[in-house]
């Protein structure tokens, strides 16, 4: 009986509790419990932290290909280069005993002393060469002792640049490389030896089938935004009148089309959501087209999000033929509203 009374009072203190609840929060309001909190807190989380690690992420993507596919190959000429110079690297460089700076900062193998060390690449060619020594390389062939030597000296170089970290030396190189590159590029002549070498791909057979997709995909993702042919955001009706699309405006029209029609056209590329790589491109009268006073970068951010980043010049005044008007859109709130 005293605990059928215990449990009782239990289910009269619950049947209070969510009464209390209910008249708090108003009639009409759901009454949330952990799994709806726990939802709605780690997807507000998700949405704090995807955007930096992903940026993060394509951060290191392009660090490790730069320095993968350029900057390795200059730093394995930069350490060619020292070994020429000099055999090996200036006792300050290297103080402590080579074997043990070998397995602190050599290429691992998948091999282990009887201490439980990992070996290294470095630690092995370093150790060949000690034994060369000790059993007196006056009893070899000159000739291995010379590569014994030689193989030595570029693994001391090697664990020189590993440990001082001389390898971001070969990234920067490749960074100023770029840069040259697209310097020497904007010149009349890069621009002519670089349309002469582009012709050279478009003749190969394989070459030619892959390269002109990839081409315009880097060309619209990595060519500034004004010298890759949009001269500014603009709103059309597409794909039928009262339907307002944000589209980038690309120029005049094709000349047989514009001589078969009495208004003056221009052409409008209307980048699909959430991939603006990808869309259509229309041929529309000048007096159809509303130029929003909207960057590249912020009509495509408002097209990737599929209209949930609101670019704050969205509602500002826009320009249509010299009339400044304001493009009707529906209520939706501004960008800094959230949903509580």
């Amino acid at each position: 009986m005293p605990a059928r009374g215990w449990l009782s009072g239990l289910r009269l203190a619950e049947l209070r509790r969510r009464a209390f609840t209910q008249y708090s929060n108003g009639p009409g309001v759901v009454e949330r419990n952990f799994m709806d909190d726990f939802r709605r807190f780690f997807l507000r989380g998700l949405g704090a932290l995807v955007p930096t690690l992903l940026t993060i992420a394509i951060l290191v993507w392009a660090y490790k290909l730069v320095n993968e596919n350029v900057g390795s190959i200059i730093t394995e000429g930069l350490m060619r280069l020292c070994a020429l110079v000099r055999d090996e690297p200036a006792p300050w460089l290297l103080k402590a005993d080579h074997l043990e700076l070998a397995l602190d900062h050599g290429r691992p193998l998948d091999e282990w002393n009887e201490l439980g060390q990992r070996l290294t690449i470095e630690y092995q060619i370093i150790k060949n060469y000690k034994v060369l020594q000790d059993n007196g390389l006056s009893d070899y062939n000159p000739a291995i002792v010379a590569a014994a030597k030689e193989a030595r000296n570029r693994a001391l170089w090697q664990i020189a640049f590993t440990k001082y970290k001389l390898h971001l030396i070969g990234f920067l190189i490749a960074i100023i490389l770029v840069y040259f590159t697209g310097f020497f590029l904007a010149s009349f002549i890069g621009r002519n030896a670089w349309r002469a070498a582009e012709g050279l791909l478009y003749k190969i057979p394989v070459i030619r089938a892959v390269y002109p997709n990839i081409k315009q995909v880097t060309d619209f993702l990595l060519t500034e935004k004004g010298s890759a042919g949009f001269s500014g955001v603009v709103a059309v009706q597409y794909p039928r009148r009262g339907c307002w699309s944000i589209g980038l405006s690309t120029g005049g029209p094709l000349r047989q089309l514009q001589g078969k029609v009495s208004d003056e056209l221009v052409s409008v590329f209307i980048p699909s959501s959430p991939t603006p790589i990808t869309g259509y491109v229309v041929q529309i009268p000048r007096s159809e087209v509303i130029e929003l006073n909207l960057t590249i970068d912020e009509g495509l951010r408002f097209t990737v999000s599929a209209g949930v980043i609101k670019p704050e010049g969205i509602g500002d005044l826009v320009r249509d033929k010299g009339v400044d008007r304001k493009l009707d859109l529906p209520d939706g709130g501004d960008e800094g509203e959230s949903s509580s």
